[in-house]
């Protein structure tokens, strides 16, 4: 059967690719980059850009549609799909996802390497990956060596403080809901001064007493800090066992990443901004970092996230995953050098219920989940203002 590509389609989906997870971030106060101007400490829209998504669908010449996605703030992802990268796809066989990821890569230097030009390339790097699953009647798990693991374990990631009661409340429901690890937000940063660091102390310890010693807990800055406020936020949280301090500085403050990683008692954990084996490798070699986070939807699809999971599990590093989806329970399944996946919960005291992912990704049940034999990543996207192509 051919695999050749016929057609490619690009919907720029005016939707948040967060959810509720967005919206619940836009009412709550959280440390972030630019905290430290006052106009925009809070909201984070103030001067967040608005998240939307590019969807990208591959058709072969039998009728198979393959489809992939990323995130897309200002629609130029999805321009970067439909006015450049389609040309190496049409005419193309689906099932040279290597060379099709070499030429899209090498083709978008000029003004890529990261960001919007990785976020296309992985959008359509999961596509096909979704259309040969499709093709052999496998799914991505097993087109990449098969399982790894029978069940994922999957992590809490919310706890945006509020009040010591909610906070507490949320934490424990985490703990009955059978998470076995769980991510808060930290309040406050540098601008904040010691009171501010007094604070993420006590809330980190308010923390480690709900839960108790046996779930591990993590914790985001979410690139807010200087490197001296981040070494004195992590010596004074060495009494609570954190397994990471999350995205402290900047990502290209490697040197610092550096220094924190050698002063610091807490493993540093980042990479959700960073992309490619490339990228990586120079965290790496540079023994930044404790903790390796990608997101496959940035770091450049499944093809290369496999090659940083390699480059990791070489130094001995673990990987923990940024969000959640199908993508990266399919990635996760295979390759056991990611510990756990991302997963935004509905805070118990938001009344709210918990819905389905936007990609049919299932819920995790007491902390884990497992994945079936659907074809390809198994996806159905559940999304307004998105149609299949026809």
């Amino acid at each position: 059967m051919s695999m050749e590509i016929t057609r490619v389609k690009v919907t720029f989906v005016d939707t948040s690719f967060w959810g509720a997870f967005s919206d619940r971030q836009d009412e709550l106060e959280f440390a972030h980059p630019m905290a430290m101007y006052p106009q925009y400490r809070h909201p984070v829209s103030s001067w967040f850009p608005d998240v939307r998504m590019c969807v990208v669908e591959i058709e072969t010449a039998n009728g198979l549609v393959g489809t992939g996605w990323c995130e897309d703030y200002s629609g130029a992802s999805s321009i970067i799909v439909e006015r450049h990268l389609t040309r190496f796809l049409i005419g193309a066989d689906a099932r040279n996802r290597g060379q099709l990821w070499d030429q899209m890569y090498r083709s978008t230097i000029p003004y890529g390497r990261k960001g919007p030009a990785m976020f296309a390339i992985s959008a359509v790097d999961i596509a096909l990956w979704d259309l040969v699953g499709k093709h052999f009647g496998e799914p991505v798990h097993q087109l990449l060596g098969g399982k790894g693991r029978d069940s994922v374990q999957i992590y809490a990631s919310a706890l945006h403080f509020t009040n010591e009661d909610d906070f507490a409340r949320e934490a424990s429901d985490y703990v009955d809901r059978g998470f076995k690890a769980m991510k808060m937000r930290f309040r406050h940063g540098p601008a904040d001064g010691r009171e501010g660091l007094k604070r993420n102390v006590e809330i980190v310890k308010l923390l480690r007493d709900t839960v108790g010693d046996d779930i591990d807990i993590m914790a985001d800055a979410y690139m807010s800090w200087d490197l001296e406020y981040a070494l004195r936020m992590c010596r004074a949280l060495a009494p609570f066992d954190l397994k990471w301090v999350e995205e402290p500085l900047l990502p290209d403050q490697i040197r610092d990443y550096v220094a924190l990683r050698k002063g610091s008692p807490v493993p540093i954990a980042a990479g959700e901004h960073e992309s490619t084996r490339y990228g990586f490798t120079q965290l790496i070699e540079s023994e930044a970092l404790d903790v390796i986070q990608f997101d496959i939807g940035r770091v450049g699809g499944f093809s290369e996230a496999r090659r940083v999971c390699t480059l990791a599990q070489a130094a001995g590093l673990p990987v923990f995953t940024h969000a959640y989806g199908l993508p990266a329970l399919q990635l996760a399944t295979n390759e056991t050098t990611i510990g756990m996946v991302e997963y935004f919960p509905v805070p118990v005291w938001e009344n709210i219920d918990e819905a389905p992912h936007y990609d049919g990704a299932p819920m995790p049940l007491k902390g884990e989940v497992s994945l079936g034999d659907e074809p390809g990543l198994g996806a159905t996207l559940m999304l307004p203002g998105f149609t299949r192509l026809e």
